[in-house]
């Protein structure tokens, strides 16, 4: 008898939780392992795409990751300084050779218009090679990647930056056309040390622009990529000609250049100049350069752009009066105990600075001495005084006696400690008499003596105070000069400036100086018969030592207390021109006044800087005749002052004229 199979129900029950247990056991699974998946993924994806940074605009393409760059132009629009990179004219295309961007392509992108920001076959290649070397020594960049690569990622080599920069490469291929992204990479390419851009690295090494570059030269601008550094034509000739002939060798190959062409190219290489510096050494135009980036920072907002800025300097005279400082300083700072001088020079058509010399060495010390500087005008601000005085109803022949004076407890006296007795003004400042001059400021009123030097142009707070008459209240050397260019000017005041236009390497304008109107400072009969006094300062005063040959001048000479400070400020019809000689420690020189060193120095560069220009006389009448009430007037205080001695002697030190008046003072 057949015995039949028992069903086991707890059996199948069994079987059925095994499964659960199992299928369970699965899921659990694959749930841990696709959180684990997930984590991995997105903890990848941050680890890949943080910081990941956006392009921009492609305006803003033409600045970006460039250490701060900024060109100075003097007013011929020539280089005459540079600091950062060395970025050139942006070129358009159509304004290369085509064997410029061949040359490029041939060697660093061939398949550039072919793919999309990635060259999937060049990345093969790539891998392949790294992972049996072990090493990233091949890279598989196209021109969009290596450009992505300049403007905003690091120069690691790490997978990271490498996803992140083909990302952007494709986002940029998506935003750009080809020809867009070609010109950018061609004028923003590293091409040596601090060169970027084919025209910067034309300039550099051949000494023209790129629109003249021959076959050979493209060949080895185009060598220079892969490795600036190593293959830098101005170090290793060798090493980058021999990239070039590969180069050359490659555009045969893709059909850019005929075989006859690539041996044409590689029998005349290129010759590398020497080095390119710009017209002007950092220690001729280095304290410029400083007042120009900082002013350039208040007209366009930061410091940390790529900008080429226009300038007012006159480069051949900026080097004349370089040499007139040096000159002075090496003949008499040991023996003068004068260590430091400025000097700025001023076109009185419109305020241009045309030069600008903040002190002996720019790399010793970056003070400037010509605008940051606030030291005591001396006698140099006399003018001032007479100018208001002049305003409020005197004249070049009013009368005041030389004599000891005393003014609220202030005794001021003479440089030469002798008196003089009743004597013009006109005289009084050509001889640069103090005690006329506190008599004058203290009939006026020291605060309407500020008022005036404000209208003058002159910025820094000045004290109402009786001294202010002899220079007491400290000013700088630009804003001084620029006030005496209102003499020259009939009394209008054209703000002095030294940056004309400012443009980024794109060639967008970023300012451009309005031509502006001059105000009125001073009434021009007024101007004129000052500048009339000034000029007798020069012809037969105190300022005879800067008399010209062939050009009439006007000015004034200063100096203050104990020495410590020197000044001779005098202008032309064209020029007018400031002088500082003094120490940075304050301390006192032996005997410098400013009639002698600043005016050696004022004369050497105005007598240069005016060869070649046409002599033109001062805006001013010519008196030579003493009128009738004057003479009654002399007369007058003569009779007052009959106690007092008035010979026309010299202090030790002082030049005397062939005729005329003694010339010493201040």
């Amino acid at each position: 008898m057949e015995i039949m199979p028992t069903y086991r129900a707890d059996i199948d029950v069994a079987n059925d939780n095994d499964h659960r247990r199992k299928r369970a056991i699965w899921i659990s699974i694959l749930a841990v392992f696709s959180v684990l998946l997930a984590l991995g993924y997105f903890q990848a994806r941050y680890y890949l795409l943080d910081g990941l940074p956006s392009l921009p605009d492609k305006a803003t393409m033409w600045e970006m990751n460039l250490k701060p760059n900024i060109t100075i132009l003097d007013k011929d629009g020539r280089v005459i300084g540079h600091r950062g990179p060395y970025i050139g004219e942006p070129l358009k295309l159509d304004q290369m050779p085509n064997h410029i961007a061949e040359a490029f392509l041939a060697i660093e992108d061939e398949r550039f218009y072919n793919h999309a920001g990635i060259d999937n076959k060049a990345i093969m290649r790539a891998l392949l090679n790294n992972t049996a070397t072990g090493e990233k020594s091949q890279g598989a960049s196209t021109l969009t990647q290596q450009l992505v690569k300049n403007m905003v990622l690091s120069p690691e080599k790490t997978y990271r930056r490498k996803v992140q920069e083909m990302l952007l490469a494709r986002d940029m291929e998506a935003r750009l056309s080809k020809p867009e992204i070609l010109e950018l990479y061609l004028n923003r390419i590293n091409l040596g040390l601090q060169v970027y851009g084919v025209e910067a690295a034309s300039q550099k090494y051949f000494g023209h622009s790129a629109r003249q570059l021959s076959i050979s030269q493209a060949a080895l601008l185009a060598a220079l990529p892969k490795a600036p550094s190593r293959y830098d034509p101005t170090r290793n000739l060798k090493g980058a000609l021999e990239r070039s002939y590969l180069v050359l060798n490659r555009m045969t190959q893709l059909g850019y250049i005929t075989p006859e062409e690539e041996i044409a190219a590689r029998n005349s290489p290129p010759e590398i100049i020497e080095d390119s510096n710009p017209l002007l050494e950092e220690g001729n135009i280095g304290y410029a350069f400083d007042y120009i980036t900082e002013r350039a920072a208040e007209l366009v907002g930061s410091k940390s752009r790529d900008l080429i800025i226009r300038t007012t300097i006159d480069t051949e005279r900026q080097l004349i009066a370089h040499q007139a400082v040096h000159k002075v300083l090496e003949e008499h700072a040991e023996s003068k105990d004068v260590s430091e001088a400025a000097l700025v020079s001023i076109d009185n058509n419109d305020g241009a600075i045309r030069v600008m010399i903040g002190g002996r060495d720019y790399k010793t010390s970056k003070f400037n001495r010509a605008s940051q500087a606030q030291r005591q005008p001396g006698s140099s601000f006399k003018s001032f005084v007479y100018a208001a005085a002049i305003e409020d109803g005197f004249t070049p022949g009013t009368i005041r006696i030389d004599q000891p004076t005393e003014i609220a407890g202030w005794e001021p006296e003479n440089y030469t400690r002798r008196y003089r007795g009743p004597m013009t003004l006109r005289e009084a400042l050509k001889l640069s008499i103090n005690t006329i001059a506190a008599q004058i400021g203290a009939e006026i009123g020291p605060s309407r003596v500020v008022e005036i030097g404000k209208r003058f142009g002159i910025r820094t707070p000045l004290k109402a105070e009786y001294s202010i008459a002899l220079g007491a209240s400290e000013v700088n050397l630009l804003e001084l000069t620029t006030a005496y260019s209102v003499f020259a000017n009939e009394g209008l005041l054209n703000n002095s400036y030294l940056i004309s236009e400012i443009t980024n390497t794109a060639k967008r304008q970023l300012y451009k100086r309005r031509i502006r109107q001059p105000n009125r400072a001073y009434p021009v009969p007024y101007a004129r018969q000052m500048t009339s006094v000034l000029r007798d300062v020069i012809d037969t005063g105190t300022g005879y030592g800067a008399k010209l040959k062939s050009h009439e001048a006007a000015g004034k000479t200063g100096t203050s207390q104990d020495h410590r400070d020197a000044w001779f400020i005098g202008f032309t019809s064209q020029y007018t021109t400031g002088v500082w000689m003094g120490n940075d420690d304050n301390s006192a020189m032996k005997k410098v006044t400013g009639g002698l060193l600043p005016a050696d120095i004022w004369k050497d560069y105005m007598e240069e800087a005016h060869k070649g220009l046409k002599a033109r006389p001062l805006k001013a009448p010519n008196i030579t005749i003493t009128n009738e009430e004057t003479r009654k007037q002399m007369a007058f205080y003569q009779s007052l002052a009959s106690a007092f001695q008035t010979e026309r002697d010299m202090a030790s030190g002082a030049r005397t004229p062939p005729s005329g008046p003694s010339t010493a003072g201040r």
